[in-house]
């Protein structure tokens, strides 16, 4: 509830806001985990319009007024986050070591096999680029780097993979 309070300037203001979030917290997250039905997603719905309630200027003492508020702002916040989940599928994690759509291929085929033979970094970095199809800003941020970073890695890897193709006997 820091986070919250530091944002309110005017006491009387904190006040208002610190028995909102007592008497109304519950309600908020009900309202969002009846639309989002999922509790994780509903904690963060409720953290959002805490967020914009603690940025209101005018908040009502504790009554109707007030828990209509309440109710609406967890609703609205909740029906953000649902609108956003159907714009971007969650995908599930087999391995947390790679990023999805990332996985070494099947090493059955001579590419599949010197791609698999690669580091796993450059393998995905090949794998967003090209397979993909994602930009080199958008591998970076998959990756957690720069952009820079993203072309060097994919140049080493590109390298990296011609040599193992070489060793194969793919390429002369």
């Amino acid at each position: 509830m820091l986070i919250y309070l530091q944002s309110i300037e005017d006491p009387e203001d904190r006040t208002r806001f610190e028995a909102m979030y007592s008497a109304y917290r519950g309600l908020m997250f009900h309202v969002a985990n009846r639309i989002l039905q999922n509790p994780q997603d509903a904690e963060d719905a409720v953290h959002l319009a805490f967020l914009s309630l603690a940025s209101c200027r005018l908040l009502p003492e504790l009554g109707p007024q007030a828990r209509h508020l309440a109710a609406v702002t967890a609703e609205r916040k909740a029906i953000d986050l649902y609108r956003a989940q159907k714009r971007r599928p969650e995908v599930e994690l087999e391995d947390e070591e790679h990023i999805p759509g990332c996985a070494p291929p099947p090493s059955d085929g001579t590419l599949a096999g010197a791609m698999a033979a690669l580091p796993p970094r450059y393998r995905e970095a090949l794998l967003l680029k090209y397979y993909n199809g994602y930009s080199a800003a958008e591998v970076a941020e998959l990756l957690g780097t720069t952009a820079a970073n993203v072309r060097q890695i994919l140049a080493r890897a590109k390298r990296k993979l011609a040599e193992e193709l070489a060793e194969r006997g793919e390429i002369v």
